[in-house]
């Protein structure tokens, strides 16, 4: 078969999937005796292809899927009438991550980890097909085990089970939050700084004034300053206007 050919009914079977689709899959339904390893180049080209493109072909659940992308959800969940209800709550999202790391789990043990009643949010997460039992433990009563589901890994997007992250991953995201947060605090304090700087008055007249008196020349203490002048220029006026009325008083 002509490798375009085989691009394009590829292309076609992943278009019309619902789920992801594994090499194998591809290879049953061609049926020409196309070589996986051929299928694979093929799916591998179409990945890039459409790196330029609205849609992209992700590697979920050990196959692969035609899917839209993340920055037009909010345009597909308004054309599909879909609310935000339809996301998993809190409690689902805790007990899935139980299920997901501890697998296989029973009820009780998830119980133990949360703390609280589980039942009802794991009926949940089976009528969604997130999780599935995976037999019987053997101790006393036997109890179900639960594991994540293909769906499960379609639902996050995952590959398989080790693309989930690591306890050193959330460690690394904590330390580079904690980072940038020291980081804009810094970034803040300087900024404050900066504008208390800037606001700070300017010298004051007393200031500017106190400053020129230093600058005169030092006055012995005790001395009296120029303004103490005005009152003897006044008893002087005064002694000589009484000279005069004393004259006149004379010649009469």
């Amino acid at each position: 078969m002509e490798r375009e050919k085989l691009k394009a009914i590829v292309e076609n079977l992943l278009l019309a999937s619902d789920q992801a689709v594994s090499s194998d899959d591809l290879q049953k339904t061609i049926m020409n005796g196309t070589p996986k390893d051929e299928i694979l180049e093929v799916l591998e080209e179409l990945r890039e292809d459409y790196e330029s493109r609205n849609l992209q072909i992700l590697e979920v659940a050990g196959g692969y899927q035609l899917c839209t992308r993340h920055e037009y959800t909010e345009w597909i969940r308004k054309f599909l009438k879909m609310d935000k209800t339809t996301k998993l709550s809190q409690p689902s999202l805790d007990t899935l991550s139980i299920v997901a790391y501890k697998q296989p789990i029973t009820r009780q043990e998830v119980e133990d980890i949360r703390g609280v009643d589980s039942s009802g949010v794991i009926k949940t997460l089976l009528e969604k097909k997130i999780i599935g039992p995976a037999g019987r433990k053997k101790v006393a009563g036997r109890p179900i085990m639960y594991r994540t589901t293909r769906k499960f890994l379609e639902y996050f997007g995952l590959k398989d089970l080790t693309d989930l992250p690591t306890l050193e991953d959330f460690k690394e995201e904590l330390m580079a939050e904690d980072g940038a947060y020291a980081q804009t605090q810094m970034d803040f304090d300087d900024e404050l700084a900066g504008e208390t700087s800037m606001e700070s008055p300017p010298e004051t007249e007393t200031s500017m004034s106190h400053d020129s008196a230093d600058d005169s020349p030092d006055q012995p203490e005790g001395s009296p300053a120029a303004v103490e002048d005005e009152p003897a220029n006044d008893i002087e006026n005064s002694q000589a206007s009484s000279a005069d009325s004393a004259e006149e008083e004379s010649d009469r």
